[in-house]
């Protein structure tokens, strides 16, 4: 029997790394939470140049048009938010979790990030569906009826 290496999926970085997830989550690092932290951000607005195909996210207060509440988890090593119009609206193909490097630009208070032009749809269904969705935090106790959630 022949022994092959197992390549792991997750590769730790010093840099700011933004994930776009398959269910529409647009989540940030460590490196980029603690950006975040240190500007005592709360809330961010998506940005979106379709020449250079490279997208923005720039901190904002909770007032500015658009902006997302951003979510920290309970260490603060990581934040995020839901971006499925934003991803819709691109017409980036969701279907799948991918990582993107990103650049802290000081100056316009953002992240930049690239994103290859293989991940776009061009034609077809440009909205990728949820499907249900079974989270933990919405089970109901044992005895009652639980009821689907979809968006």
């Amino acid at each position: 029997m022949a022994w092959e290496v197992f390549t792991k999926k997750i590769i730790r970085t010093g840099d700011p790394v933004i994930t776009l997830g398959k269910m529409g989550r647009m989540a940030f690092n460590m490196q980029a939470t603690n950006i975040f932290e240190a500007h005592n951000a709360t809330h961010v607005v998506l940005l979106w140049d379709k020449e250079a195909y490279k997208c923005g996210v720039k901190l904002a207060n909770n007032r500015d048009v658009g902006a997302y509440k951003l979510t920290f988890n309970k260490k603060y090593n990581g934040a995020g938010f839901s971006a499925v119009t934003f991803m819709n609206h691109i017409r980036y193909d969701w279907s799948e979790t991918r990582a993107f490097s990103a650049d802290w630009d000081e100056q316009a208070q953002m992240f930049v990030l690239a994103i290859p032009k293989e991940h776009f749809r061009t034609s077809g269904n440009l909205s990728q569906p949820l499907g249900k969705l079974k989270r933990s935090d919405r089970l109901k106790p044992k005895g009652q009826v639980a009821t689907e959630v979809t968006t």
